[in-house]
């Protein structure tokens, strides 16, 4: 019984001292997120450059003029996505299509970062400048089982990098702050290198921003997606680059037109 009781004062500690890795606290505090200025409600469109072309090519959904994307939002995180544009049938193509969406959410409302680490065992580790955190999943049950992030010395994160059976995963940040911000950071560049067995993705995002209703918002992310894959035998690269962009737009803020369309229904 007492073996038992050290164990479990053991875990709580090893609990209690991730928990209180200043560093991503500090990140959470010091990052832009639009809630913690009184963002409650909100409903945006969203439109993929080369999208539309890119379906008529397959001549399988008939002629489509305009298709783009309606996101109602509503605090503290639930969303909805609406397919606009499209076809009816198609259920699968138009879940494809969301989910394309709903990986870029967090370019609108961002994301914090201690969520998104807390289960993980975290410790330091070594830089030469700024702080290196990592983050080991002792439980095997996470598709993702180590985790690092390195700050610079003021903070500002600068890399996330995630391992699991399927590659490694590294997203670097190029941080500044804008006149609506509240001297918060927002990102204006991200880049993300995935490697899985000979073949690096590379996707670079480039942000730009407007203000609505005295919150700032991506009116425009540039994406450029390069795949190429990687030999050690001094053969030609076989390397493939893709541009396109996200162009979101029709910003409406605490209408509470989000919390009508998806509580539309559900009374009992």
């Amino acid at each position: 019984m007492r073996v038992v009781s050290l164990f479990v004062l053991l875990v709580l500690s090893l609990n209690i001292s991730a928990a209180n890795i200043p560093e991503v606290n500090e990140f959470d505090i010091r990052y832009y997120h639009p809630e913690s200025y009184g963002l409650k409600d909100l409903v945006f469109e969203v439109r993929v450059s080369n999208l539309v072309e890119t379906l008529n090519k397959r001549q399988s959904f008939g002629k489509i003029e305009d298709l783009y994307f309606k996101v109602y939002w509503m605090f503290p995180g639930q969303y909805q996505i609406q397919v606009n544009g499209f076809p009816k049938g198609f259920e699968e193509v138009k879940y494809q299509l969301k989910q394309m969406i709903k990986n870029r959410l967090d370019f609108v409302v961002p994301l914090k970062l201690a969520p998104r680490v807390r289960s993980y065992e975290l410790s330091y580790f070594n830089l030469k400048n700024g702080k290196g955190v990592k983050g080991k999943d002792r439980t095997g049950s996470r598709p993702v089982s180590e985790i690092q992030l390195k700050f610079k010395s003021n903070g500002m994160l600068e890399e996330f990098k995630t391992f699991s059976p399927t590659g490694v995963n590294t997203s670097t940040f190029e941080l500044g702050v804008k006149g609506w911000s509240n001297n918060k950071w927002v990102v204006d560049k991200m880049t993300i290198k995935l490697i899985q067995g000979v073949q690096l993705t590379t996707i670079e995002n480039e942000f730009d921003y407007n203000s609505y209703s005295g919150f700032g918002f991506p009116s425009k992310v540039d994406i450029e997606t390069t795949q190429e894959i990687v030999t050690n035998n001094g053969g030609k690269p076989n390397k493939r680059t893709v541009s396109s962009s996200l162009n979101f737009s029709k910003y409406e803020v605490n209408t509470g037109k989000a919390v009508r369309f998806m509580t539309k229904g559900i009374k009992k």
